[in-house]
């Protein structure tokens, strides 16, 4: 992915990285340096061999014209310079993205694009600029209605950001940088549309692969989508012992909304009974060791069955849920059991899930609404209040740092 700024509702944001860029070659003087120094070399401007981009983020681009005969819903446009926007009159509506090529810095006709598409079609989606696109043209870009700047690579996002800093603060209210709420639609269709596209290509890549569910908010998005594109994707559940009777209630809330079955692995009695007579039914609550000492039991060895004969598990984890999975990777490799592991939702915000949920009305725990966020065993969860790291109400009795079950600890970015 290139370097990307784009413009929302909280300012500027830098997405993606510049890719690295070989040490400029010294200046040859004109002539090399031989004869009169009048005589320039004029470079000779060739057009350009085809677009600038195939792929977005969400996917391959489609022309206009493909565009116009199939009209892929959540697809992404590029534009040409000799395209005629005009065209696209009334059939914009399902585009998660549009982006004009420019070819040549001085070629003004992506910006008449942009206006047309803006002022007269009445676009209100993602408009990015990407080509031959420098970092001191984001003002005069942003100003005709672009929100999303694919930089050159040899370009440095700090000059952009402070190209934008001439704008005053209303201007992100203005007409032309399109309805906010609009580009909140788009970015959401085009994130739905990337875990689709995950779940599909772990699908195909994969003999059997299955979803750890716990049955949270997060899993039931993930389910939603298995379901919705009829995914060769099993998917399973943990019954503790020690669950929450809202969260049982979800397994066959969720089996008649999406006619699945969830495979319900529990833990083995004998185990369960071991600790018991050690620690006491509650010893988890004496200490750190006693607690993961639980966890291994009830939750750790039945995944490790559940698991057995896979060749790839999905989770619903993401980096926001905590300190320990801030660098949490889309893709890892499970080190113990040999097998591939993905967070296809690891860059979402509770704000996204939340977001799926009301658009797709998916099943979840009637525990959201009493102010449970990460919920897990009914003795190890609590309530938190709003502000509040959702880590606080798992284990609230332990340090802060550090608070895992040890489901997602044996494994490897890939």
């Amino acid at each position: 992915m290139s370097l990307i700024i784009e413009l929302d509702a909280d300012g500027p944001q830098v997405r993606g990285q510049a890719p690295e860029r070989a040490a400029p070659a010294p200046p040859k003087p004109a002539n090399e340096g031989h004869g009169d120094m009048r005589k320039k070399i004029v470079p000779v401007v060739k057009p350009a061999a085809g677009p600038s981009a195939s792929a977005w983020e969400g996917g391959a681009y489609v022309s206009m014209q493909q565009w116009l005969d199939g009209e892929p819903e959540g697809g992404a446009i590029l534009l040409q310079p000799g395209d005629d926007v005009r065209a696209l009159d009334g059939r914009i509506g399902n585009a998660a993205l549009i982006s004009v090529d420019f070819h040549r810095i001085n070629d003004g006709r992506g910006y008449s694009h942009a206006f047309l598409l803006r002022n007269r079609l009445k676009y209100r989606g993602r408009l990015r600029a990407l080509g031959a696109v420098t970092a001191d043209q984001v003002y005069a870009m942003a100003r005709v209605g672009f929100d999303s700047f694919a930089l050159r690579a040899d370009q440095k996002a700090e000059v952009a950001l402070s190209a934008l800093e001439s704008f005053s603060t209303p201007y992100q209210g203005a007409v032309v940088a399109g309805d906010a709420a609009a580009r909140r639609d788009a970015n959401a269709r085009a994130r739905v549309r990337l875990l689709e596209r995950s779940l599909t290509e772990i699908a195909a890549r994969h003999e059997r692969p299955a979803l750890a569910s716990s049955l949270s908010a997060e899993d039931m998005v993930v389910t939603d989508v298995i379901a919705r594109l009829g995914l060769p994707i099993d998917v399973f559940t943990l019954d503790t012992g020690r669950l929450h009777e809202e969260t049982l209630a979800l397994i066959a809330q969720t089996e008649k909304r999406y006619g699945i079955t969830l495979a319900v692995h529990r833990p083995d009695d004998e185990a369960v009974q071991e600790f018991v007579a050690r620690y006491g039914r509650d010893g988890f609550y004496e200490g750190l060791p006693q607690r993961k000492a639980c966890c291994f039991v009830r939750k750790v060895l039945p995944l490790g069955r559940a698991l057995e004969g896979r060749d790839a598990w999905i989770t619903g984890q993401r980096r926001e849920q905590a300190l320990s999975r801030g660098a949490l990777a889309e893709a890892e490799q499970d080190a113990e059991r040999g097998i591939a592991k993905y967070n296809p939702l690891a860059e979402w915000s509770w704000a996204d899930v939340l977001a799926y949920a009301g658009q797709y009305d998916i099943p979840m725990s009637a525990l959201y609404a009493r102010g449970y966020v990460s919920i897990g065993c009914a003795p190890c969860t609590k309530a938190i209040r709003p502000g509040e790291d959702p880590r606080n109400g798992r284990w609230w009795w332990e340090n802060q740092d550090g608070k895992e079950c040890g489901l997602h600890t044996n494994t490897v970015a890939r």
